[in-house]
């Protein structure tokens, strides 16, 4: 047996579950991630072994945890996976993270860069596998909502998630992270006793209410990718970022406005550089709510 692959990508959520669409063809794969995504990266196709940066750990001690492999693949490109290349030794196949491309997107509205999981293939060698690539068990009844986001400008308002979910029927599970336990509470309080509440540090609540995911609704959020690679179609709500940067599945369904401003950012930001964010504040709900009900018909 040949010896198995190792695979580098250390965060985030949304970045290591797009490794899913290469990993099948990369296995085994020892998989190396930071601490927080080692749950979803174990349930990545072809991924035998996680091996996780835990917090405040040098890369130097992370070297000397990682078992013998054959090929070398950096999902990552940043500078602590290029330290761990540079520890371990070899010829390592490195994704092309295409920075001047984004930057120049952002900065000058060019076009964007080449799909995330596009730029995965070319450096694993391998064709992207079409969703799902998470295996989950489940009855399929319920919508699943994650308001949450880490950056401001990516968090539609509570208020207006409410409103346009006002008037769909069936039961409905609002997802959320560390640090945003308000937010989904203020959710859930908002649509009552159909909704329940999954809010967590880790991911056990989470990939239990995947089974139960009909449909999703998110912001730009790993949750959004997640979700989708469970198998079920997203409804993404677009703000500062822009649905052709890194947008990677057809049946994702991106609800944005058509704004000269837009994308603002690569990531997010904490506020918006004219102090209104009208590509939020101004996305009405009736359009999340049509794009809704029809992921679910």
């Amino acid at each position: 047996m040949s010896e198995p692959t190792l695979v580098v990508r250390f965060s985030s959520l949304g970045d290591v579950v797009l490794c899913g669409a290469v990993t099948a063809d990369l296995g085994p794969v020892i998989f190396v991630t930071s601490r927080a995504w080692a749950p979803v990266a174990s349930r990545l196709p072809g991924v035998a072994q996680v091996v996780a940066l835990e917090p405040g750990e040098g890369v130097a001690s992370l070297a000397r945890r990682i078992p013998p492999h054959g090929r070398r693949v950096d999902l990552h490109g940043s500078l602590r996976s290029q330290a761990l290349a540079l520890l371990l030794g070899g010829v390592w196949d490195v994704v092309d993270p295409q920075r001047l491309r984004r930057h120049l997107r952002v900065a000058f509205k060019a076009a964007p860069a080449s799909p995330v999981v596009q730029r995965y293939g070319a450096a694993a060698r391998a064709q992207p596998a079409p969703v799902p690539w998470l295996e989950v068990d489940g009855p399929r009844d319920a919508l699943l909502v994650a308001p949450g986001a880490r950056h401001a400008t990516k968090r539609w308002p509570v208020e207006l998630y409410a409103q346009a979910l006002a008037q769909v029927d069936g039961p409905m599970v609002v997802l959320g992270g560390p640090g945003e336990q308000r937010a989904c509470g203020q959710l859930v309080d908002a649509l009552g006793p159909r909704a329940e509440l999954v809010c967590e540090a880790g991911f056990e609540g989470v990939f239990r209410a995947l089974g139960r995911g009909r449909a999703c609704l998110a912001g730009d959020t790993g949750l959004a990718h997640l979700c989708a690679a469970a198998g079920m179609p997203v409804v993404t709500i677009f703000g500062s970022t822009h649905a052709q940067d890194g947008y990677w599945d057809q049946r994702c369904t991106p609800v944005q406005l058509a704004l000269p401003c837009r994308p603002c950012a690569r990531f997010g930001r904490d506020r918006c550089p004219f102090g209104d964010l009208r590509c939020l504040a101004g996305l009405p709900p009736e359009a999340v709510r049509r794009a809704v009900l029809q992921v679910m018909a």
